[in-house]
């Protein structure tokens, strides 16, 4: 009940208005299965009493009016069309009037999926261990899982597959499928397994397949560089630059060495006694010279007796040596 005081040319008139007390506050919402895209749900609320006011929230936040939210006239009722997974949750209508409030509950649920299906696992294992490979999606209700293994079928209904000892027959190709008992759909993915030798996948570092490509793609383009790069000092005529230059450093040194030659006259020598030996022929007015070279490991064999040793010059009676024609002219 509630009392009005109306004030009219010195009178106080009262009058009293009565508000019935809001109960029996319901709601009742679609009763087929809700699917994403594809279904509406059409919400609606009774209750008794002098209702003044009605409020809609959604998991105790307010519901707005929308391209698929849609309130009716009188508020006590809303349509969604097409249902979202995100219209999944608890939603809530409020009666309300000046003595009371009345607040009714109702809770959707949107059916979705599978999608977005992925494997966790190694793609490379070594020979002889545990692997396991986990699969996962999203649905509403959650859905169930099969695997194949190189299209055959595994017999694996868990979203996780366990192999105990790998072996070589166990590299493959793994697929798991998600499949959606309630939208009657399903989704699968594919995993790749590599089973090695330990020695062979410690050589990776247990990097993956892909990334040991990788490696092996960039050695190849650094040695072809390094081809590419000799290729171009030879075509530029580097290389032979060089090896003029070092075969010119080459021959001034030999010539440096030519330079430190001496020439010894060994046509005559002397003995301990005082007494000069003459070699060849005393009649023939030459000399010829040994070579020797200072510095070298290298040395001239002694020329055989009387045929690489000049002839000294001829001897006069009194046993004095004569002079060249060189000589004698030199003291002339």
């Amino acid at each position: 009940m509630m009392a009005i005081t109306v004030v009219s040319r010195g009178w106080t008139l009262w009058m009293l208005a009565c508000f019935e007390k809001i109960d029996y506050v319901t709601l009742t919402g679609p009763h087929e299965t809700l699917i994403e895209g594809e279904s509406s749900a059409n919400i609606t609320s009774e209750g008794s009493g002098n209702i003044t006011s009605v409020q809609w929230m959604k998991d105790n936040s307010p519901l707005s009016s929308s391209s698929r939210i849609i309130f009716s006239s009188d508020n006590r009722s809303v349509s969604i069309s097409p249902v979202e997974r995100s219209d999944t949750g608890e939603y809530q209508c409020t009666y309300s009037n000046p003595v009371s409030s009345e607040t009714a509950k109702l809770t959707l649920i949107i059916n979705y999926g599978p999608d977005g299906v992925s494997i966790e696992g190694p793609d490379v294992v070594d020979l002889g261990v545990q692997v396991s490979l986990s699969c996962s999606a999203n649905s509403e209700p959650s859905a169930s899982f099969s695997w194949t293994f190189n299209g055959s079928d595994t017999g694996v209904t868990t979203d996780k597959y366990t192999i105990d000892k790998t072996d070589f027959t166990g590299s493959g190709e793994y697929i798991c499928t998600a499949f959606n008992r309630v939208t009657q759909k399903r989704e699968s993915h594919r995993h790749a397994l590599l089973v090695q030798e330990g020695g062979e996948a410690g050589l990776g570092g247990g990097l993956s397949a892909g990334a040991i490509a990788g490696i092996v793609i960039g050695v190849l383009l650094a040695v072809g560089g390094i081809c590419g790069l000799i290729v171009y000092l030879t075509k530029s005529n580097k290389i032979p630059k060089l090896s003029l230059q070092s075969k010119g450093h080459t021959s001034g040194a030999q010539r440096g060495q030519d330079a430190e030659l001496n020439y010894a006259d060994i046509s005559h020598f002397q003995k301990n006694s005082g007494e000069r030996v003459v070699l060849g022929d005393v009649n023939e007015l030459r000399t010829e010279y040994a070579e020797v070279r200072h510095g070298s490991k290298l040395r001239a064999p002694p020329p055989p007796y009387g045929s690489q040793v000049s002839n000294p010059p001829p001897v006069r009676r009194d046993s004095q040596p004569l002079l060249s024609p060189q000589e004698d002219g030199a003291h002339v």
